[in-house]
């Protein structure tokens, strides 16, 4: 424990500046939270956007409808969703709109609705928009499920009362705090996709300290000490881990101080931040043992993590890509940890313990591996 504590003592002096950069991490983390979910605007923006039918029931139409007569949305339907992602790419639209199967069965049977799936590319004002409004209707509609009593012919007619206005059942407006919920939570959906790039800066000094070690010496200095490999590895994610949570402490300060409704708690929220950085301080590691130049290790490490982030869908959802690219995406951490972001602001019945599992999983990985690399490293220096 003495010489973890040491080797910590001794990363943190030598890489002062990181303190600095973690704290200007934090405050940006914020500042883009704030830039992305923290303005909303609750006028009326008319906007084109695709709905994808696949309840094709009374309510889904009657859906369609509030969207398009009430709300003033263009409405295109009848395209495959391989056509709309084209056109959302090219901008030609604003968002796709999944409807999903059994909606009106499972409303009616009082059974739990899978949430209603809005795509758009890093547009979170018209995602929210959309989210917002959508959600006044269904709560309108959950009233007359519970109201039918499990019929589905019941509730048509109550539908349609609705529509008609005969019951006294109005559909409310979107009200200002539930398009400011929805803002936050895409904002900080936002925000961490850049999180995931940005915190490979960490990674940078932890892999030029290793390549320094092997050059100055220090990897033989230490074979000649009782300091263990697992010393030397734990000591560096002390330190990454303690510089990590500086930024982590900052956003997710933030966080509470605006009283942010993300969608996550925030236990998982700090859980995400710091098990991510362990899992940087493991690549950082591999592939400063590997690689063993200054240069390299920038590259690699910086390289890594952008690649990582764009093919896991830090910057957009990866059900827009081919199913390859969605396959070969669940390989990179990337993935779970947006996956778990996605799932818990999106899914109600989502389940994040088996993403936030494969993500201390991949953690444990990279950090045996980069100690496996060390212990051989000192080998090789024997």
């Amino acid at each position: 424990m003495k010489n973890i504590v040491t080797f910590f003592d001794m990363s943190l002096k030598r890489n002062w500046f990181s303190i600095i950069l973690a704290i200007a991490l934090g405050v940006l983390l914020c500042v883009m939270q704030e830039s992305f979910g923290g303005n909303f605007n609750t006028a009326f923006r008319e906007m084109k956007v695709a709905i994808i039918d696949q309840d094709k029931s009374a309510l889904s139409k009657q859906l369609i409808s509030y969207l398009k007569e009430e709300i003033g949305m263009q409405i295109d339907t009848g395209k495959s969703y391989e056509a709309y992602s084209n056109e959302l790419l090219n901008r030609e639209l604003s968002a796709i709109i999944e409807i999903n199967k059994n909606l009106q069965n499972d409303l009616v049977a009082q059974r739990t609705i899978e949430p209603i799936q809005v795509t758009t590319i890093n547009n979170y004002a018209n995602e929210a928009f959309i989210k917002a409004y959508i959600e006044v209707y269904m709560e309108s509609v959950e009233v007359l499920g519970a109201t039918s009593g499990g019929d589905s012919k019941r509730f048509e007619i109550l539908l349609e009362e609705m529509q008609a206005g005969h019951h006294g059942l109005e559909l409310i407006s979107a009200s200002e705090t539930m398009i400011e919920k929805y803002t936050a939570s895409v904002g900080f959906e936002l925000t961490q996709g850049f999180y995931l790039n940005f915190i490979f800066y960490i990674g940078l000094f932890i892999g030029l300290m290793i390549v320094t070690d092997q050059v100055d010496g220090t990897f033989k200095r230490i074979q000649s000490t009782p300091m263990r490999p697992m010393e030397y590895i734990s000591g560096t994610a002390l330190y990454a881990l303690v510089v990590g949570s500086i930024s982590a402490a900052i956003y997710i300060g933030y966080l509470g101080f605006k009283q942010s409704d993300i969608g996550l708690p925030f236990w998982m929220v700090a859980y995400l931040l710091l098990v991510f950085v362990l899992i940087v301080i493991g690549i950082s590691m591999i592939c400063a043992f590997i690689v063993k130049t200054k240069v390299g290790v920038v590259f690699s490490i910086y390289g890594a993590g952008c690649m990582a982030a764009i093919l896991g869908g830090a910057y957009f959802e990866t059900n827009m890509a081919p199913e390859f690219m969605r396959r070969l995406a669940k390989i990179v951490p990337h993935y779970w940890y947006m996956e778990c972001i996605r799932g818990m602001q999106g899914r109600g019945s989502y389940n994040p313990m088996g993403a936030l599992i494969i993500l201390g999983l991949y953690a444990l990985f990279f950090m045996l591996l980069g100690t496996v690399l060390f212990n051989k490293q000192l080998t090789t220096n024997e």
